[in-house]
């Protein structure tokens, strides 16, 4: 069985940088380790020499962690300030206490020199909500935004009037009130690829598992930086054994540059999302046999931990750990 989106994984050239930003967001390191070159090129295809963090948010241990991924040579600079809707893109989502803590220690950050892009917060309805006419019947649903910097790309959220048990813990020591990530998204060309995460991952799609979207949603068109007549289809995936850890795939309704080189390991920034499972032997036979590409044998991962990689047939590359 397949656990929810398990790391969300960032190569940088500034591990120390990096190891300071994430703390501020409530992670903490609880593992660290090494590959060679020739090691990280069977697993991650990329041959650099790999010193890795795993970061933990609180107790939130079974999805949602972060990996730092420092590389002696960098496969290319990454997404950087690539806006969100671009094929390739990748991106994870946290809830937070006051969404407008998060947007003032941004606001300030790059008021005194930070490289930052980021969106004002702005009230989104999810699901069955309430857009709220006053005193007596308040708004339901979320405020999100959107950062992006040179090795990051986040959305956040604040939840109003309603709870999700299990959807997002804040840890009391996160200095920003931030929690795990809940759900990590992924920008493809053909959205019919989708059924890959379903028919081999056997992830299980949310009810209504096609949705069109874009920019007629003022929230949607804030946060995801959209302009007129952009519009795309939205798929949301969960595991069978987890509320959280949530995959999304967009397909833009446009022409979009395609970015995928820029996202996968040993790019700089958000560059890969892992899975776990409780059978690797079986799992790596089974996506052998499916339309797959460049599986690699099952090796020990810079954790020690039984890994293989997978290019799935939207091109995005996977990580499996035992």
């Amino acid at each position: 069985m397949i656990s929810g989106i398990f790391e969300n994984c960032i190569g940088t050239t500034d591990a120390a940088a990096a190891l300071k930003y994430w703390a501020e967001l409530g992670y903490k390191p609880i593992q660290q380790g090494q590959l060679s070159a020739e090691q990280a090129e069977l697993l991650y295809q990329h041959p650099a020499a790999l010193t890795s963090w795993r970061l933990q948010n609180g107790d939130s241990a079974t999805h949602g962690l972060v990996r730092v991924m420092l590389w002696s040579q960098p496969r290319n600079a990454g997404l950087g300030k690539t806006l969100p809707m671009v094929v390739g893109s990748r991106w994870f989502a946290s809830l937070t206490q006051d969404i407008y803590t998060i947007a003032d220690a941004f606001t300030d950050d790059k008021n005194n020199g930070g490289d930052w892009i980021y969106t004002e917060p702005i009230r989104a309805i999810e699901g069955i909500g309430n857009q709220g006419t006053g005193l007596y019947n308040r708004f339901v649903g979320v405020r999100e935004m959107f950062v992006i910097g040179r090795e990051t790309r986040q959305a956040f959220f604040q939840r109003y009037n309603y709870t999700r048990p299990g959807y997002g813990a804040i840890a009391p020591s996160s200095p920003l009130k931030v929690s795990e990530g809940t759900h990590s998204s992924l920008v493809s060309a053909e959205h019919e690829l989708t059924s890959f995460y379903t028919e081999v991952f056997e992830l299980i799609p949310s009810k209504i598992n096609i949705k069109r979207s874009g920019y007629q949603n003022p929230s949607t068109r804030q946060t995801l930086i959209l302009e007129q007549g952009q519009e795309f289809y939205l798929s949301a995936f969960s595991s069978p054994k987890d509320i959280a850890g949530v995959l999304q795939i967009y397909t833009p309704l446009y022409s979009t540059p395609v970015q995928q080189e820029f996202s996968q390991p040993g790019s700089l920034g958000l560059s890969l999302f892992t899975y776990q499972v409780e059978d690797i032997q079986n799992f790596h036979l089974r996506v052998s046999n499916s339309s797959a590409t460049y599986v690699t044998p099952i090796v020990a991962n810079e954790f020690g931990e039984l890994s293989f990689g997978l290019i799935a047939p939207d091109g995005f590359y996977w990580v499996i750990v035992a």
